[in-house]
This record gives structure tokens, sequence and C-alpha cells, in this order.
């Protein structure tokens, strides 16, 4: 019996309010699979259960996302194939951080100094003529 340890110390405050400031009803969370924690955008710890329970009463939301991604989808897969060329393009110039290389002199510039467009069957048909003087002198 002289081992025992009382606790009359001990409170439980229940009306505390909670210190996540995000939107109640545009919140975030991350997943972290390593300790096994779910945060909030703010940057605070959320219960697992809360987390699911907030997914689970917004899922009209995440309904509205999904199918704005399925309609994109739909337009992608609708486009020309050559526009997949300009959307790696438009991916590579990451908002100005990136500049295209000449393919001859290896050199930068910028997509705004491009002055015009060529025909690229006529393209073609001119390299291909050079190639073959070139070929037979």
């Amino acid at each position: 019996m002289d081992n025992i340890v009382t606790l009359d110390m001990l409170r439980i405050e229940r009306n505390k309010p909670r210190k996540c400031i995000c939107d109640q009803y545009n919140k975030k969370f991350t997943v972290d699979s390593v300790n096994r924690e779910v945060t909030c955008d703010c940057g605070q710890i959320v219960d697992p259960f809360e987390a699911m329970e907030y997914l689970a009463r917004h899922y009209d939301r995440l309904n509205e996302q999904h199918k704005g991604m399925h309609e994109q989808k739909k337009l992608w897969l609708k486009e020309k194939p050559h526009s997949v060329l300009f959307k790696k393009l438009e991916q590579s110039y990451k908002r100005g951080t990136m500049l295209p290389s000449c393919p001859n002199c290896e050199m930068p510039f910028e997509y705004e100094k491009i002055t015009s467009h060529t025909n690229a069957e006529f393209y073609r048909k001119l390299k291909a003529r050079e190639a073959n003087k070139s070929g037979e002198a």
C-alpha cells in the first residue's frame, strides 16, 4: 500500500478551443506514414478519426474536384498529339525560370524572340535536298 501515488491535482479542461486556424470548409491534410500522423496545413497534428470525419462530411467538395479533373482529362484527350509537345514545353518553361536552347548553337533564348513559324513540310524537303547535294558532291 505504500507504492500508491495519488493524483488529486489533475484536471480535465473540456471547453478549451482547438489551435487549428484553417478555414473550416477548406482544410487540407498531410498523411505521414512513417510517424503515423495526420497533419493539417496549419501544422497542427490532427486526430486521424477527425480528419476522416471531415472528409466524410465534405465529400461534395472532393467529388467536385474529381469531376473537374475528369473533365480536364477529356479535354486533353480531344486535343491533337502536337499539343503534348507544347504541354511538355510549358512544363519545362516553369514560369520563366527555364529558357529553351537553340538546337544549332545551344544558346538559350526567350520565347518572345521567336519571330515567325515555317512550314514544316517545306523545311523537311529543303533539308532533304541539301543532304542529297552534300552526298553527291
